[in-house]
C-alpha cells in the first residue's frame, strides 16, 4: 500500500466519525483546534446567507464513495437533499457566490457519481442563482449580501475565492448547452485577470467594483493580513480556478495565468527554507510569526495536478507531490482517530478546517488514481 493509500484509509476512518457525529440537519461548522467540529455549536444554520463550508463534508464522503464504492457514503450525502433543495428553491435570495462550493461538492458530485437527474437539476438551479449575482455593468459576480440590497459595504464586492465557484456555471453550460452560463463565468474570469492580479504578479483578496456604503472602487481585503498583502490561500484559489477555467474553455490566457501564479507560489515558498506549506500571508510584517496554512498547501497540490495536465506537466506534478508529501508529515497530521479533522495548521491559526481537509483528500485521490474532480 502506498503512502497515499495509507493516508486515504485514515481519512475514511475520520469520515465515519463525521457521518456519526454531524447532525441530520446540515449547518456551518467553524474551524477548531482539535478536529472535533461537531462538539461545538453550529456556526451558522444551513439556511443562512453566509453559509459556505458545509459541502466540504459531503465532498469528503463523495470522494470516499468514488474510491470505495460503498453505498453508506452516498446514502449519507443524499440524506441532505431536502435542505439543499430548500435553500435554492424556497429562499434563493439568502444565498451568495459560494453556491459553487456548496453545490459542486453536493449535487454535482452526486450527479457525476450516479447520473441521478434530480441532482443535476439542483446544480443547474444553483447556477441560475449564482448567475443572478453578476453585475453586467462591471462584469463581476458580487460575493456577499442579498442581490436586492445595495446599501451595504459588501455591495459591489468580488473576491478571489469566486474563481472556484465558476465551475458550477461551466457545469450548467455543459449540461444544458445554454451559452449564457459560460458567458457569465468568462466575464468574471476576465475581470479577475484585470482587477485581482497586480503588476508585480501578486494577488489581492478583494476588489470593490462599484462604490457602496462609503467604500470606494479599488482593492480591498477581508482575509489577508491587510490591504496590499498577499494571502496565500487566495493565491491557490486563483491557480486552481484559472486552471479549471482553461479546462472548460481552452482559452490560453487562463492557462498562462494559472502557470504564472503557480510559479509565483513556488517562488514564494522557496524563499522560506524550501517548505512548500506557505505562511498564511506572504507579506506579513517583520516580527510577525509566519504561521503556516496547510489548507493553502492542499489546494495548491490539487491545482498543480490539474495544471500539470496542460503546462509544465512534470514540474507542476512533481511540485504537487512534494507539497502533498509534506502534508503527510507529523507536523500537519491530526492523529486523533476519534475526531473528524485531517490536517492541522490550517489557515494560519493552527486549526483543522473542513476545506483544508477536503482538498487534502482530493489531492490524495488525484495522485493515487488521477482522479478527475467534481469541479
Amino acid at each position: 500500500m502506498s503512502k497515499y493509500e495509507e493516508a486515504f484509509e485514515k481519512c475514511l476512518v475520520k469520515i465515519h466519525n463525521t457521518m456519526r457525529e454531524m447532525p441530520e440537519t446540515p449547518a456551518e461548522y467553524a474551524a477548531c483546534s482539535d478536529g472535533y467540529y461537531f462538539r461545538h455549536d453550529a456556526y451558522l444554520p444551513f439556511s443562512h446567507i453566509g453559509t459556505w463550508m458545509t459541502s466540504f463534508f459531503t465532498g469528503e464522503a463523495l470522494l470516499a464513495y468514488h474510491k470505495a464504492r460503498e453505498q453508506e457514503y452516498l446514502e449519507w450525502v443524499k440524506g441532505y437533499q431536502e435542505a439543499y433543495r430548500s435553500k435554492i428553491f424556497d429562499t434563493p435570495m439568502d444565498t451568495m457566490h459560494d453556491l459553487g462550493f456548496l453545490y459542486t461538492l453536493f449535487s454535482t458530485g452526486v450527479y457525476k457519481e450516479t447520473g441521478n437527474d434530480e441532482y443535476r437539476i439542483l446544480s443547474i438551479k444553483a447556477a441560475d442563482e449564482l448567475a443572478k449575482r453578476m453585475n453586467l455593468d462591471c462584469g463581476m459576480i458580487r460575493a456577499w449580501g442579498r442581490c436586492d440590497v445595495w446599501n451595504q459595504h459588501n455591495a459591489g464586492l468580488a473576491i478571489i475565492d469566486c474563481m472556484m465557484n465558476l465551475p458550477l456555471l461551466f457545469f450548467a453550460w455543459k449540461e444544458t448547452g445554454n451559452p449564457f452560463y459560460k458567458k457569465i463565468a468568462v466575464m468574471h474570469a476576465d475581470k479577475t485577470l484585470e482587477n485581482f492580479i497586480r503588476p508585480d504578479g501578486s494577488v489581492c483578496h478583494g476588489y470593490q467594483y462599484m462604490e457602496a456604503a462609503g467604500v470606494p472602487v479599488g482593492e480591498v481585503n477581508h482575509c489577508g493580513y491587510q490591504t496590499g498583502s498577499f494571502w496565500a490561500r487566495g493565491l491557490t484559489w486563483a491557480v486552481y480556478g484559472f486552471a479549471l477555467a482553461y479546462r472548460y474553455t481552452g482559452e490560453e490566457k487562463y492557462l498562462e495565468a494559472s502557470a504564472a501564479l503557480g510559479d509565483r507560489f513556488l517562488e514564494e515558498t522557496g524563499k522560506d527554507g524550501q517548505d512548500p506549506v506557505p505562511p498564511w500571508d506572504f507579506r506579513l510584517p517583520d516580527g510577525r510569526e509566519k504561521k503556516r496554512d496547510s489548507s493553502a498547501a492542499a489546494i495548491a497540490a490539487c491545482a498543480f495536478h490539474e495544471l500539470g495536465k496542460y503546462r509544465g506537466a512534470e514540474k507542476f506534478r512533481d511540485e504537487g507531490a512534494r507539497i502533498l508529501s509534506r502534508l503527510l508529515e507529523p507536523a500537519y497530521q491530526n492523529n486523533d482517530m476519534e475526531s473528524s479533522g485531517f490536517l492541522m495548521q490550517s489557515n494560519g491559526l493552527g486549526h483543522c478546517t473542513s476545506f483544508g481537509d477536503y482538498f487534502y483528500m482530493e489531492a490524495l485521490l488525484r495522485y493515487m488514481d488521477d482522479f478527475k474532480p467534481y469541479w
